[in-house]
């Protein structure tokens, strides 16, 4: 019997974290609202992450959810919402963090509040992905969506993303998903 060639491995490798990765999506829970974060730089600095959200919805007609972010393009920043079915194969994914259960229910309604903001992103004072995702937070907070304080939160997920930030840096696979400690 020959030895795998290099070229073999490295498919049986990416085989393997494909698989991870889909096993990875599968497992989260139906229906919950998650705080994605993403490394802006290598090596990673800390508290330097590109915030999302991802409402997982995870059917088995539907094996993935809707990622709802805001992005800097030249001067000024435009909403980035789109169905997805690979959060866990992103570029630069650091750390998923869940946040809330949202029925289906509400999940249109959920859709509204990522969107409220599209068209006024830019007046948002200090504007930023993560302004955006803590502004959007607080409507979602009001209507009863989230249950946490937003700054313990917001620490919450720094602290989170900070601890997983080197093993997003070397691609270690599948990125980690947690569970915040300060919502409900």
């Amino acid at each position: 019997m020959s030895e795998p060639t290099p070229r073999t491995e490295a498919r049986q490798k990416a085989a393997g974290i494909k698989k991870k990765q889909s096993d990875s999506l599968t497992g989260l829970p139906p229906n919950t609202l998650h705080i994605s974060l993403y490394i802006r730089s290598d090596p990673p600095l800390p508290n330097d992450f590109h915030w999302a959200f991802y409402l997982h919805k995870g059917t088995s007609s539907t094996p993935g959810g809707t990622k709802y972010h805001a992005r800097g393009i030249g001067g000024g920043w435009i909403a980035g919402h789109e169905t997805t079915a690979g959060i866990f194969i992103e570029n630069f994914l650091c750390v998923i963090i869940q946040i809330a259960t949202i029925a289906p229910s509400a999940h249109d309604r959920v859709d509204e509040i990522m969107r409220s903001y599209d068209e006024s992103l830019n007046s948002i004072p200090g504007i930023t992905c993560r302004v955006w995702i803590l502004t959007v937070l607080r409507k979602l907070a009001d209507e009863g969506f989230v249950h946490c304080d937003i700054g313990e939160l917001e620490k919450d997920c720094l602290e989170f993303g900070n601890e997983h930030s080197a093993t997003a840096s070397a691609n270690e696979q599948p990125r980690p998903v947690v569970k915040s400690g300060v919502s409900s």
